[in-house]
């Protein structure tokens, strides 16, 4: 170690470090002034007869600064390599070095080192070294926004999102739009990951999607993939399931439809939750239709007539056999026209059946499956 003149020496134009903020470098030079250089630069000879900095250039420059006219220094005798090695590896394991300067300093070192040389001498994996250099094919405008400090884009942009903006690779302008939207809504990696899917699943709501918040995206693929979804085949379980689920919902959305909400609502949104009502009203006449035409094609008889569980009350087709709800048999001789009370036997059959089972049959009555059925009187429709 020596003490070297600052004239003497220069800064390495591939030093890894490429910004140097003012404000820091000015704290360092205070500090320097005060207790002066603490830890020696690290610099080689050149043919200039000048001395190149190989690890320090922040307290060159801070040094500078603070009005000093040498510095103490370790003299290497280093290959351009060498030299280019030690000055990342010193900087690659600082935390205030961003993600392009990493990039850059990587992509500098294998220009003499192999993919595997350059992971043995940094300590990383290849797969690691891929990731930092996939940000040098983004838009240098987009660089500069991640070679931003925390406090300059508030911690909301970060190496994560960078690389899913490759997503638009050559469409400088849509990464810059997202580049912004990520740093105003402060999406998460997770969140600007969906964004993206949203734009690519459906590109001509693009525009659309860039001006809305997340949750109103992924309410409109959902409103969209409604249709997708019913293209899709259905197997034996996952139609049961499906039909679950129908009449769960079903169930749900008759308890909550309370008239006396509407004396609450402003205008705008009683005018929003009639075209709810309205549009989920045509795709179940649609839907009711499509149900219709298939029970009629089975040729097993179909017949629209509603009847009363006389458990619970719920409106079933007769055809239904038992009640969604309970699960109680349907198909009763007591509420059957043709059902002679006093004799307690069919009219048409002539076959007895008794009171205690006409009111409460189960799936070995004569009714469970009886295709002479016919309402004594008018049975309350579904609308």
């Amino acid at each position: 170690m020596q003490l070297l003149d600052l004239d003497m020496i220069e800064a390495r134009a591939e030093q890894p470090r490429k910004t140097f903020y003012q404000e820091t470098l000015e704290e360092l030079a205070q500090s320097i002034k005060e207790r002066g250089v603490l830890e020696p630069i690290v610099v080689r000879p050149i043919p200039s007869g000048k001395y190149q900095i190989v690890m320090g250039e922040r307290r060159y420059r801070a040094s500078i600064l603070a009005g000093l006219t040498q510095i103490p220094a370790i003299v290497r005798e280093l290959s351009d390599e060498d030299a280019a090695a030690d000055a990342l590896l010193e900087n690659f394991q600082r935390e205030d070095l961003n993600p392009v300067e990493r990039a850059s300093a990587i992509k500098q070192l294998m220009n003499f080192m192999s993919w595997e040389q350059c992971a043995k001498t940094l300590g990383v994996a290849e797969s690691t070294l891929r990731r930092y250099l996939e940000l040098l094919d983004l838009p240098e405008s987009i660089q500069r926004e991640l070679a931003k400090r925390e406090e300059e884009n508030d911690g909301s942009f970060l190496e994560g999102h960078a690389r899913l903006l490759k997503a638009f690779a050559g469409d400088e302008k849509m990464q810059l739009r997202l580049v912004q939207k990520i740093k105003t809504e402060r999406l998460s990696i997770d969140e600007t990951q969906k964004l993206i899917d949203a734009i690519k699943e459906m590109p001509g709501k693009a525009e659309a999607f860039m001006r809305v918040p997340l949750n109103v995206t992924q309410e409109i693929l959902r409103h969209a993939g409604r249709s997708t979804e019913k293209k899709r085949p259905f197997k034996p379980q996952t139609a049961e399931q499906h039909l679950k689920q129908i009449l769960k919902t079903t169930s749900t959305m008759s308890d909550i439809l309370d008239d006396r909400v509407v004396e609450y609502l402003s205008g705008t949104e009683a005018n929003q939750l009639l075209s709810a009502i309205s549009e989920l009203t045509d795709q179940l006449v649609k839907f009711g239709q499509v149900l219709r035409v298939s029970l009629q094609k089975n040729g097993d008889g179909f017949k629209e007539i509603y009847i009363h569980c006389p458990l619970c009350g719920r409106i079933e087709l007769i055809g239904s056999l038992r009640c969604a709800v309970c699960w109680t048999v349907l198909r009763r001789c007591y509420d059957c026209g043709n059902y002679d009370k006093m004799y307690q036997r069919c009219s048409v059959t002539a076959q007895y059946v008794y009171m205690s089972e006409a009111e409460s049959p189960d799936e070995y009555s004569a009714s469970y499956k009886c295709e002479n059925y016919k309402p004594r009187f008018e049975a309350k429709q579904a609308a």
